[in-house]
């Protein structure tokens, strides 16, 4: 299908989205031609319109508008004789809230002997402000605001070896790596952690010391004085540290700019930005999702969406012990309370917010062994099928985060678009229709009542225009997925809609 909006995907999305997205091939369009009105009598067999000129402006030409032909669907139902209004359709606009894992492991080398953390910069901001997605010329007009986590406590210090160094401050407790440790004996096997000796049965919960040479050790009670000789005791970590509280992430650290007039600020964001702390993911999304919901109720004529890039599963300095009021931290939970509520909404009219998630591992690591089914957790409740993950040991690593961040780009606007206003006014909700046009063919895609009656396919507005219209307007026209799968397997074709001449529905 012809990506008639501005910001047309480019060629090297085009063969990745093949198979994953089915993206459309796009054209750089300034301003659409205009297409012929239908011809056609009153018995729907009368000669056809003539074809709209080629569109000019922005940095190529716009496509011509389609030829109308004399067909009893695309006229009045009954008679088949209006000769309505034709133009390209047009995709929304897209916000993105970009949540960015900025904990301490971005700083973990990848497989081309960049850290992570670069590996994004790159991907996201190129080099020097050349390159990069917010660079490429196919983000332009595409908003994007920025969100690091974790969010930290102003004061909080780094690190803590007593309950005093974090209480003192209003930083809660120390929290301390402990492993399980038979009495007398000692480990330098400092795996499973513990919290306590509940979870240590016969065993005891000790504190886990560091050694030369990047080891470790943890001695039991009545352990011999030589055991773990020379180590130190590991250093803690304020459970308020890391801050908890969605309201804090639903307001971004770069707000919403477009693009490429903010690729500036954002790229200077992340190149002064230095990754620290742990994984509070599900207060972070919290925050986002609510971020992405205000700025839908805003701007109704945009598409948002979030964005997560992380590099680790939910979790704070203890690994599967998160801090007192650090939640939801399990996977599931996220997924349900969060993700799935904003990405299938059940409040009338309002507006699905999917989430991408993009996660870097190590798949050899025990959270890159997990990361497959848990972000595909995610990715499922988001609204969006599945997850990009990306192995680090790679050296193709930025490389693949931006392709997957264009991908995010393209599937949150497919099959979305903008109502085109008539050129004699405002529009009649009960008077648009949409075509597909494809070889020569103009196919009528009939309406729907809502996204509940997609199962014949079709298309829908946004918000139900049999409602009251002072209330909130209909601004975009969306494909049934079905409906949007056939969009995009054709890429030669376009959209087209239809205004001035009666909605025809599904049957």
């Amino acid at each position: 299908m012809k990506n008639l909006r501005r910001d047309a995907c480019d060629p090297t999305l085009i063969l990745l989205a093949a198979t994953l997205l089915g993206c459309s091939a796009g054209v750089k369009a300034g301003q659409a031609g205009t297409a012929g009105s239908s011809g056609g009598t009153s018995s729907g067999q009368g000669g056809s319109g003539h074809a709209g000129t080629t569109g000019t402006g922005g940095n190529g030409s716009g496509t011509a508008g389609a030829t109308g032909s004399g067909n009893t669907d695309g006229g009045n139902p009954t008679d088949g004789s209006c000769g309505g209004e034709n133009v390209g359709a047009v995709y929304v606009p897209l916000d993105l809230y970009f949540l960015m894992d900025s904990s301490k492991s971005m700083l973990d080398n990848t497989g081309s002997g960049t850290s992570k953390w670069m590996a994004v910069e790159t991907a996201l901001g190129g080099v020097a402000g050349v390159g990069g997605f917010f660079n490429d010329p196919g983000s332009a007009g595409l908003g994007v605001a920025l969100k690091y986590f974790p969010d930290e406590a102003p004061g909080a210090p780094v690190t803590c070896m007593a309950n005093t160094d974090c209480s003192a401050g209003g930083f809660g407790l120390c929290d301390f790596r402990n492993t399980c440790v038979a009495t007398g004996a000692s480990t330098t096997a400092v795996s499973p952690l513990c919290i306590d000796a509940s979870t240590c049965g016969a065993q005891t919960c000790s504190r886990i010391k560091t050694c030369a040479g990047g080891t470790y050790c943890a001695a039991g009670p009545t352990a011999p004085s030589t055991a773990c000789s020379g180590c130190t005791d590991f250093a803690g970590y304020c459970q308020l540290r890391d801050i908890c509280t969605p309201a804090k992430y639903a307001t971004p650290d770069v707000a919403l700019m477009t693009l490429p007039g903010g690729a500036g600020a954002l790229s200077s964001s992340l190149m002064n930005h230095t990754p620290d702390g742990y994984t509070p993911t599900g207060p972070a999304l919290a925050g986002a999702i609510s971020w992405a919901q205000g700025q839908q109720s805003s701007a109704p004529g945009h598409k948002v969406a979030v964005v997560l890039v992380t590099d680790g599963l939910p979790g704070g300095f203890i690994p599967g012990f998160p801090p007192p009021g650090c939640m939801p931290s399990d996977v599931a939970t996220i997924a349900s309370s969060i993700l799935m509520k904003a990405s299938a909404p059940t409040m009338p009219g309002t507006q699905p917010i999917l989430t991408f998630i993009v996660g870097i591992f190590n798949p050899s690591s025990q959270e890159g062994s997990l990361a497959p089914s848990n972000l595909m957790t995610l990715a499922q409740a988001g609204g969006t099928g599945s997850p990009v993950i990306i192995d680090v040991t790679q050296n193709d690593v930025t490389q693949k985060l931006q392709d997957a961040l264009k991908q995010a780009q393209t599937k949150a606007i497919a099959c979305s678009y903008t109502i085109p206003p008539p050129s004699h006014g405002n529009a009649d909700y009960t008077k648009v229709n949409v075509y597909f046009n494809s070889g020569g063919n103009s196919t009528l895609v009939k309406k729907t009542s809502g996204p509940a009656a997609c199962s014949q396919g079709g298309w829908y507005y946004d918000t139900d225009p049999n409602t009251d219209l002072s209330v909130k307007l209909p601004t975009q026209i969306i494909a049934c997925p079905s409906t949007c799968a056939q969009f995009n397997a054709d890429t030669s074709g376009s959209v087209q809609i239809q205004l001035d001449c009666a909605t025809i529905m599904v049957n």
